[in-house]
Formats: C-alpha cells, structure tokens, sequence
C-alpha cells in the first residue's frame, strides 16, 4: 500500500511538470522505471540528500525507527526495506508466466480516418470496438474515465477523455492523488457496453530528467559540493550528473487477445443502448497493474 500511494504521488508530481515544461506536446514515462532507479541511489544516500530523495519519491511517510542511537541504521534499512519491496513489486509484475502485450485487449478491428482535434487536425487511423467495459461519467470537470482491460485482466489501460466544454487544461489543473482515486473508484466505474473509438498511436520519448527533479526539491545529489552518497563510495565529490530516462509505447490491434470476451453466447432481441466513447482529441491514459495497483505507465497523447 505504501508503495502505491508513492507510485501514484510520484506519477502524478513527474507528469503536471512534464506537462507543463512540454506544453502542447506528447507525454509518455514510466513512474515505476523511475522510482526502481532513483531508489537504487536512495540506497547509498545520507544526510540531506537521502531526506530529500525520500520527499520527492513520497517514500518520507514510512515510520523510522526511534531512538538517536538508531537513526542512521534506520534510515538504511528503511531504504533497503523500499529497494527490496520493489524488487519483490517488479518480480510479481513480470512473473514467468505472464503474457503481457501493452496493446488494447479483445480484438479491435477496422480503422476510421478522423480528425483528431479541431485547431490542429490530424487525420489518424481509429481504431473501433463494441463491448463491455467499465465506463464513469464525471461531472466536473466534464469527462469520461474509461478502462480498457489486457491479458486475463491483470493490467488495464485507463483513459481520461475530457467531453462537452471541458478540456484537457481543465483536467490536469484538477489532477491529484485523491481525485484520480476517486475518478477511477468502483463506485464510478460501472460496467456498460461502450462503443470505443481510439486513434492508433505509438509513442518514444526521451527525457533528461535532472532539472525536472531538481524543481520536486531532490536538489542535492545533482550538486558536487552538497552531495552525500557516501553510501557508495567514501570518495569525496561523487554525485549525480544526469537522469536519463526513455520509454515506448504502441497501441493497435494487432496481436491482442480477448481479456473481457468470456466465451458467453448472448441471443439479443433488441439492439443494446451503448455509450460512446470517442477519442478524438487529446486525452490522459494510464497503464496499471491492477494486482498491486501500480501505475507502470502514464501518458498524455496531445498529437498522434
């Protein structure tokens, strides 16, 4: 649970300066990536630069030990404690057995050339499927969250789709931890047969993430004078000088399998009333491993 609410709280903090450093253009990252690393750094951190990591990454809400006896092997079995959870964290994701494809579950079949938004049209390929899918409505801001599930449901894609007169502006100013909670809460998320529209896309994105994470207030490992990684090496003046991070993403229809298609037969004497979920214009999306609810990745498509 601790791990999550960090993941989450992370993910969120990256993407708003993301966002907001990359205005009008794509985002795409991958928080856990980022958490696994930063805390392989946090490991052999002291003094004010491991506090400051701990902020940042969220990880500052974990009890020490007390005690001042005890204080600096608490703060290294605390980090080695989070290093060894999210080893345990990666190795339930990326278990022997899984067959996971980061591309839309179910078939999709047949493309739709569509603008993509007004202003700065784009003619990409839609893809387009009928099914049921869980679907929330929001009110304010106006919006659609919608949950596109992969291999035997255990990581889902979640879209936030602005609709009516909001925009996407709109949605991220009103993003945090407890909103996307409740935006993506059961009592929200109500299972309906929804008509999905969704462009083909394929994202890779490179980013040199010192400053991004200098501004969060991880300032003192970056500095060769203030930096305390005597953890590592008890030479004098090791620092961090760059955090490099790249990730790739493509979603298409090829190469999915049916994660909500059970086998049922279903003999339809009416036609059903379906809801319409249309993406043509920028959106949020979230890659979640739904068993440990872990955000592996986050994403804002602004231009296919």
């Amino acid at each position: 649970d601790s791990l999550s609410t960090a993941n989450v709280e992370f993910c969120l903090d990256v993407f708003k300066e993301l966002s907001s450093n990359h205005a009008g253009d794509n985002v795409f990252f991958s928080p856990l990536s980022l958490l696994y690393a930063l805390s392989m750094i946090l490991l052999g951190a002291r003094g004010d630069s491991a506090a400051q990591m701990k902020k940042v990454l969220h990880f500052n809400h974990i009890v020490e030990s007390s005690g001042p006896e005890f204080k600096d092997l608490a703060k290294c079995n605390r980090a080695g404690r989070i290093h060894s959870e999210l080893g345990a964290l990666f190795s339930q994701i990326n278990r022997p057995d899984s067959n996971y494809t980061l591309s839309i579950a179910n078939r999709l079949y047949g493309t739709k050339a569509m603008a993509f938004h007004e202003g700065k049209s784009v003619t990409v390929e839609m893809m387009y499927q009928t099914g049921k899918f869980k679907l929330a409505l929001i009110e304010e801001p106006q919006m659609q969250v919608l949950e596109l599930p992969y291999v035997n449901n255990t990581l889902g894609m979640i879209i936030l789709l602005p609709v009516g007169t909001a925009d996407l502006d709109q949605v991220e100013k009103q993003l945090n931890s407890k909103a996307f909670q409740e935006w993506t809460s059961p009592s929200n998320m109500v299972q309906r047969d929804v008509e999905v529209h969704l462009p083909r896309f394929k994202l890779e994105i490179k980013y040199e993430l010192s400053s991004l994470l200098e501004s969060l207030g991880m300032t003192g490992i970056f500095s060769q004078v203030r930096a305390d990684l005597s953890g590592i090496s008890p030479v004098k003046g090791l620092f961090v000088s760059k955090v490099i991070h790249k990730s790739y993403v493509e979603v298409n229809e090829e190469g999915t399998e049916a994660a909500a298609a059970t086998g049922d037969v279903l003999v339809l004497k009416r036609l059903p009333i379906r809801a319409q979920f249309v993406a043509n214009h920028p959106f949020l999306f979230f890659i979640k491993h739904f068993h440990t609810n872990t955000i592996l990745f986050c994403g804002k498509l602004a231009s296919p």
